[in-house]
């Protein structure tokens, strides 16, 4: 299997200017993402999908790939990220390199290990599955059988249609939201679906806390975990 990871490293943050760059335990988003791929050791290729100059460096200063920037049409706020993994695809293919095998890094989930990240892309690989994502337990409290949209005259209306006024605790089965830790598909499945999950994806649960970083208060969030729970890149930092 040849594969290979994308970090996505788009310039022009509003809710925390210039994230990718900023640092927990002296080591920037952007550096922790390319060395947890890095220490994974299952990637060919580590490439950044950027428009700024200052992110190819930094990410090249740490091992990733950065042979061109992103277009402007990919790195606005309305780009999709699907559009620019595409346009890597498609880049190096040109260049006479094709994948089996695509990881999607954010640099806004600090938290990932080396080994969740081995683990989602050996699924995605796995006979019967077109990908595989990182996932977390939904708390009872916001399940999505309690969850109501408003309409223009803010009337409630229960989102989920088999919801009911009467729902208890016992009758919340577990439901799960994407966390942003790991991505991985198989690169012929996501070409024909323009899909990071294919059609047939599974799902990884993780038990602990984690984040992704949006705002300030993200942030110092992720700084505290780490604090709390050990730098899951020491030993790799270490050894450089």
């Amino acid at each position: 299997m040849k594969r290979l990871a994308i970090i996505p490293a788009r310039a022009g943050s509003k809710g925390v200017p210039g994230k990718n760059l900023r640092a927990i335990n002296g080591v920037s988003l952007l550096a922790r993402a390319v060395l947890t791929a890095r220490a994974t050791g299952l990637f060919d290729r580590i490439f950044v999908s950027t428009d700024s100059a200052d992110y190819a460096a930094e990410a090249e200063r740490f091992g990733a790939d950065v042979p061109w920037l992103r277009p402007p049409e990919l790195a606005s706020d309305t780009a999709l990220v699907a559009d620019a993994m595409r346009h890597t695809l498609d880049e190096f293919a040109h260049r006479g390199e094709h994948f089996d095998t695509l990881a999607l890094l954010e640099p806004t989930s600090p938290l990932r290990t080396p080994e969740i990240v081995r683990e989602t892309v050996l699924a995605a690989e796995a006979e019967g599955w077109d990908a595989a994502f990182t996932v977390s337990e939904v708390p009872k409290p916001y399940h999505a059988l309690k969850q109501f949209r408003l309409d223009e005259s803010g009337a409630a209306h229960f989102v989920m249609p088999e919801a009911s006024p009467n729902v208890n605790r016992q009758s919340l089965y577990p439901t799960f939201i994407r966390n942003g830790l790991a991505y991985a598909v198989r690169v012929p499945a996501f070409l024909r679906t323009h899909s990071i999950h294919g059609r047939r994806a599974r799902a990884i649960v993780v038990d602990e806390e984690v984040v992704s970083i949006d705002t300030e208060e993200d942030f110092r969030l992720a700084e505290r975990l780490i604090a709390e729970r050990g730098d899951p890149l020491a030993g790799f930092i270490e050894r450089g």
